[in-house]
């Protein structure tokens, strides 16, 4: 089990036992927030503005909300991806202090 220290290491940074992957697909999705709620914003304006009509603008909004639900989405399943990686070294990781526990026990059993 690793603290978070040792992300701060540049060492940490070296190896692969910690992941960036989570922290920048948080960074790359807040970026993209703010991308489509500009264009979804920049869209709305243009459609409902001179010569536009108002469901063109509520179009805009929706299909921004629709695609700030698809890039949440999409997020999280990346992060899960990254996720199920750790969890599967901390079992690991459990899994060689189970073994090696029970092979003292049975050496201290035989001796």
């Amino acid at each position: 089990m690793t603290t978070k220290k040792n992300y701060l290491k540049f060492s940490a940074l070296l190896g692969f036992e910690h992941l960036i992957a989570p922290y920048l697909i948080t960074l790359i999705y807040r970026v993209g927030i703010v991308v489509i709620v500009a264009g979804g914003t920049l869209s709305s304006i243009n459609n409902g503005g001179a010569g536009g009509s108002i469901g063109r603008a509520l179009l805009g909004i929706g299909g921004t909300l629709l695609a700030l639900l698809l890039w949440r989405v999409m997020s999280e399943l990346w992060i899960v991806v990254f996720s199920i990686f750790q969890r599967l070294g901390d079992i690991r990781d459990q899994l060689v202090i189970r073994n090696n526990a029970s092979k003292k026990v049975m050496k201290n059993n035989d001796g």
